[in-house]
């Protein structure tokens, strides 16, 4: 959660955030195999800023949202309502509550080719990278405000309020994104969904975030939590000690999502300490594309530390 991650903390928010997914190995779509049939899929943006619109001369704000986005909600925009129980209600406070972030919409979709046209090309940058990836579409979504992207069955779930002005970051969250998908697809479904509810699951967390940030690094030579990397360089021998003891209890609000309503400390510094033995990982390996493939598994997270000697100079 928090790719969008460049500006507020709560712009980092829930970005990456997989705590709710739940990945199922039954009726899996047939996914396109190849960066060209990879689809964007602006269709509930495009039904929002019709409802934004109405609004001008419709006082119903419940009844427009009600008809003209939620009805008419795609796959992605139904799956999203669902994981995060989103209502006209909560969506009509949110807009009340920032109708800044909104206002930005129109404007959005009225530009959306600029997105259209550089999605085709970071597809193929991620299959540069990931040559045997997986493609469902992503959706671009308007939830309550909330700077949420998410993987799941349907494809992407990427909401746009918080980074509509902000098509560098969106890029990289789209990328994010993805990596995680090829992760649940990598390890099988159940597994992946399996760490959320596993005790004693600091470094899996870390990893996996890590591991989407790696890959991300990858395809677009940036990650989603660049100040918190830069903290993290800057600090890196004090950082690594606490790593090593909040390892020992399980400590993980300072390094995973505990640390979002905490402004007196960096934020999700466990997705880049796990970036950071990713790329140790990596780097050491001699055959570099199944150091990608072991990343993308990661069916043991403590023999994938040991074996990254990211810790060994510590």
């Amino acid at each position: 959660m928090k790719p969008f991650l460049s500006s507020s903390p709560r712009v980092l928010s829930l970005i990456g955030l997989f705590v709710f997914m739940c990945f199922k190995l039954s009726a899996q779509p047939n996914y396109p195999r190849t960066p060209q049939e990879a689809k964007l899929v602006s269709t509930d943006l495009a039904h929002f800023v019709e409802a934004y619109e109405a609004l001008a001369t419709n006082t119903d704000t419940l009844e427009v949202l009600q008809t003209l986005y939620f009805d008419r909600g795609t796959p992605g925009l139904k799956e999203f309502i669902n994981r995060h129980q989103l209502t006209p209600e909560l969506m009509r406070d949110a807009m009340r509550d920032a109708p800044e972030r909104y206002a930005l919409l129109p404007e959005f979709m009225a530009n959306i080719s600029q997105v259209e046209a550089l999605y085709p090309e970071l597809m193929q940058d991620f299959g540069k990278v990931l040559p045997a990836a997986m493609y469902p579409p992503t959706y671009l979504l308007v939830g309550a405000n909330r700077g949420i992207g998410q993987a799941s069955l349907q494809g992407q779930l990427i909401t746009v309020t918080r980074v509509a002005d902000k098509l560098p970051v969106l890029r990289k969250l789209i990328v994010h994104e993805l990596s995680h998908f090829q992760q649940a697809m990598t390890m099988g479904g159940q597994q992946y969904a399996a760490l959320y509810s596993t005790p004693d699951n600091m470094l899996g967390l870390c990893l996996r975030e890590g591991g989407a940030e790696f890959i991300t690094s990858l395809v677009v030579a940036d990650i989603t939590q660049k100040s918190a990397l830069e903290y993290l360089e800057k600090e890196e021998k004090q950082l690594k000690e606490r790593f090593v003891e909040d390892l020992k209890s399980q400590s993980k609000d300072y390094w995973l999502w505990g640390s979002l309503e905490q402004p007196d400390q960096p934020k999700l510094l466990g997705y880049v300490m796990g970036y950071k033995i990713c790329e140790a990982y990596y780097k050491g390996a001699g055959d570099k594309a199944t150091a990608l493939q072991d990343i993308l598994k990661m069916d043991n997270a403590r023999s994938f530390l040991e074996k990254s000697h990211y810790f060994d100079s510590n």
